[in-house]
């Protein structure tokens, strides 16, 4: 009977283990979606403001800006866990750029602080964004903190490395906009503004919409490797909870057969010649 009850509460805890995440798993579906539309959005905007830039540049300051100067690296990792080999994957992006070793590296996320601090023990560790409501607070510390190291070593060269949600692979990608080229320049764009006035204001708006953009994909890819680990998971646990069962009804059937041998063995007591009832 006892190795029946262990049995049992090792199930029920099993299913109650199950049922949060399925909660999780609910909760990171609801954020997906929320933050689709948010990424959508913020995405339109970077193309707006690149292509008003690219038109700009092209015309009045093709030269302005370089992608020279000594890197500094962005990792967007996972602030909650259950994802799997996120943090991961982005420390091995970091591995084969060139210059990591000595480079300034921030990491954003609470998990990602214990693997990346073992590779770069000067690294700088943020907290990062859990949901869609904290991803301005948590860009606000980042770009605070992009500034402090432009004081202290001149002009960097922003790589931001994060999970894309598209293809679920690793990226890193500059900061500054590329200049791209067309085979048809086009008619010079009228502007109100001297044109370095006018870049430096589209590069700022250009910088803020992007990272933006960096940050809520990474936290759209977070949650889908959150769902993908959850649900890898729970095909586990209800693996486990299925040999329980068995295990339970076998110890069942063995608890029914005793309890027949003993019956038995009372009758046969009780017929015995020479026994008073």
């Amino acid at each position: 009977m006892s190795k029946r009850r262990d049995v049992q509460g090792r199930i029920t805890s099993l299913n109650e283990i199950r049922t949060i995440m399925e909660s999780m798993k609910n909760l990171s579906m609801m954020e997906i979606r929320k933050l689709a539309r948010y990424h959508a959005a913020q995405q339109q905007v970077v193309n707006s403001i690149r292509q008003a830039f690219n038109t700009v540049r092209r015309h009045y300051a093709p030269d302005l800006l370089t992608q020279d100067g000594p890197p500094v690296f962005l990792l967007l990792g996972s602030e909650r866990g259950f994802c799997g080999a996120y943090n991961e994957q982005l420390i091995e992006m970091l591995k084969q750029q060139p210059g990591q070793q000595q480079a300034p590296v921030i990491g954003i996320g609470a998990r990602l602080q214990a693997p990346l601090l073992q590779v770069h023990a000067d690294a700088i560790c943020l907290p990062g964004a859990a949901v869609a409501d904290e991803v301005t607070p948590a860009l606000t510390r980042a770009v605070a903190t992009l500034n402090h190291l432009r004081q202290q070593q001149g002009p960097l060269r922003v790589e931001v490395i994060y999970l894309d949600p598209d293809s679920h692979q690793p990226r890193c990608l500059p900061a500054l906009p590329a200049l791209e080229t067309e085979t048809k320049a086009g008619p010079e764009p009228l502007i109100n503004l001297p044109p370095l006035r006018l870049l430096g204001e589209l590069l700022e708006h250009y910088l803020f919409a992007l990272t933006n953009a960096w940050f809520l994909a990474a936290l759209v890819a977070e949650n889908q490797r959150r769902i993908q680990h959850l649900d890898q998971a729970g095909h586990h646990l209800e693996r486990q909870i299925d040999e329980l069962g068995k295990r339970r009804n076998s110890l069942r059937q063995e608890e029914i057969i005793e309890e027949i041998e003993v019956i038995l063995l009372s009758a046969e007591s009780i017929s015995a010649p020479g026994m008073k009832l």
